[in-house]
């Protein structure tokens, strides 16, 4: 489904793929230990959890409030650094993808080098981020704009 897209997910979708995210946690909390069932699809939705973060953290420490839209998101910056969306879709599918495996793979190793796995891999995506752009406001939010537009009135 690359750009331009031919089918959207929608309410329904969304709210299928969160209930299949919910009941395959459920039915792994019967093999596993429950911190690993809790911790194994936070790990696999690494990608848009930061990215929310720090979206948070960037719009709150710009005075921004953080419900506000803005284009300093991942994605945003990929396409800002000439990537096209194909390529940008096709990055997001690699991280997602690399954070559903280490998720996997934590649940079989033991707790401790689990731990240092996904804290490793979690410092790596933010610094790469950070590096992109993602908490600095490259692109002022339309808030700032507004903001801006009264200042000079």
């Amino acid at each position: 489904n690359f750009n331009p897209a031919k089918i959207f997910m929608g309410d329904t979708g969304s709210m299928f793929l969160g209930y299949i995210i919910a009941a395959v946690s459920v039915m792994g909390s019967m093999k596993t230990a429950a911190a690993a069932v809790l911790v194994v699809p936070l790990v696999a939705l690494a990608v848009p959890i930061t990215d929310t973060f720090l979206a948070i953290i960037r719009r709150k420490s710009s005075g921004v409030p953080i419900f506000s839209p803005d284009k300093n998101h991942l994605h945003h910056r990929l396409l800002a650094k000439g990537l096209n969306q194909k390529q940008v879709v096709l990055i997001m599918y690699a991280l997602t993808a690399f954070f559903s495996c280490v998720a996997l793979l934590v649940i079989h190793l033991r707790t401790l080098v689990g731990i240092a796995i996904v804290v490793i891999a979690l410092i790596l995506f933010i610094l790469w981020a950070r590096k992109l752009g993602v908490m600095k406001e490259i692109v002022p939010s339309p808030y700032q704009m507004e903001h801006q537009k009264d200042k000079k009135k």
